[in-house]
């Protein structure tokens, strides 16, 4: 375990005010050998943005995300045999990913690059959504999970996006669960508004704060801060201004479950606490069992599903959020 990650200080990216308020703080539950360090999430005063301040350095990238990252190992899991859990988030997103194309419907052709790919598994989903048009690229910045990616036929670029000049142009840019892991979000997306061609579409996913759960467990407990790797967090309002600020227009915003968001709260409600209760919330929530097979895996995403699908009917909201915007010229 390493302890005091260089970090920097930041101005909110949002409205560039370096006035803030801390409301949270935690240190690294999913992967706790990484650091041991604490961080805490800070709300702009200005604008009311929520972010990590200060952050891990970027430098440190390689620590706070260790080899066994769950984006880096989740489509070599299930290879050979996929599980019922595996197979089950396949189908979500499947769904959830085909309605982007719609917009590109009457193209013969859609490059379609994800960034952040991992080891590749929702270029899987996006080839197989429409195998006769869509041709998949990616890119991320663990050699390995690049590797892994390239085996089944994308092309992959191992590579932080912001250090990439991609010498292609796409239809859709795919950025999930990303862009509340980079630095400067505001310039991340300019460039993904460079490599879109004329009325491309640029899906991005990402945890959303206007929940329930989120005021629940707001003081460092919620599932989706996930300290010390998301270091933006956003809201419909925020997200809807990011995408305004490099010019795109927003054509969807939806919400869906967040079984893993619930998940990781639940275990971190139990971290650090000592008694038979804390104890066996910390072994029923172990925060990576979610992503293998078995039974009680599937028992906690089909419920925590289940229990989102009712909030959203009851709010309007869950904790993940995805907007489709498109590049109008």
């Amino acid at each position: 375990m390493k302890s005091g990650l260089r970090t920097v200080l930041v101005a909110c990216t949002n409205c560039g005010s370096r006035e803030a308020s801390p409301i949270a703080h935690g240190c690294d539950r999913e992967y706790p050998t990484t650091s041991s360090d604490v961080f805490t999430v800070v709300q702009c005063a200005r604008c009311g943005l929520h972010y990590l301040n200060p952050r891990p350095d970027v430098s440190e990238l390689d620590v706070i995300y260790p080899a066994n990252y769950h984006a880096y190992n989740i489509r070599r899991a299930g290879d050979s045999a996929p599980s019922r859990v595996t197979r089950l988030r396949h189908w979500i997103y499947s769904r959830r990913f085909r309605r982007p194309l719609q917009y590109l419907a009457s193209l013969p052709r859609i490059d379609v690059l994800d960034v952040g790919c991992g080891d590749g598994w929702m270029l899987d989903l996006y080839r197989a959504a429409d195998p006769e048009r869509i041709v998949t690229y990616g890119v991320d910045f663990n050699e390995d999970a690049c590797k892994v990616a390239r085996s089944s036929g994308h092309t992959i670029y191992c590579s932080r996006f912001e250090q990439l000049d991609l010498p292609e142009r796409f239809e859709l840019v795919n950025l999930s669960h990303v862009i509340e892991h980079v630095a400067d979000p505001p310039e991340f997306i300019r460039k993904i508004w460079s490599v879109l061609r004329p009325n491309g579409i640029f899906v991005v996913e990402t945890p959303n704060t206007d929940t329930l759960d989120w005021r629940l467990f707001r003081q460092g407990a919620w599932g989706a801060y996930h300290i010390p790797r998301h270091w933006t967090f956003y809201d419909p309002r925020s997200i809807r201004r990011l995408g305004d600020s490099a010019g795109f227009r927003l054509r969807e915003l939806r919400f869906h479950p967040a079984p893993v968001h619930w998940v990781w709260t639940g275990h971190n409600v139990s971290f650090g606490r000592r008694g038979v209760l804390s104890a066996v919330g910390r072994r029923l929530f172990a925060p990576l069992d979610v992503f293998g097979g078995g039974p009680k895996a599937l028992l906690l995403l089909g419920l925590f599903t289940f229990f989102d699908v009712a909030l959203y009917v009851t709010t309007g909201r869950t904790s993940n959020m995805m907007a489709v915007f498109q590049k109008e010229v």
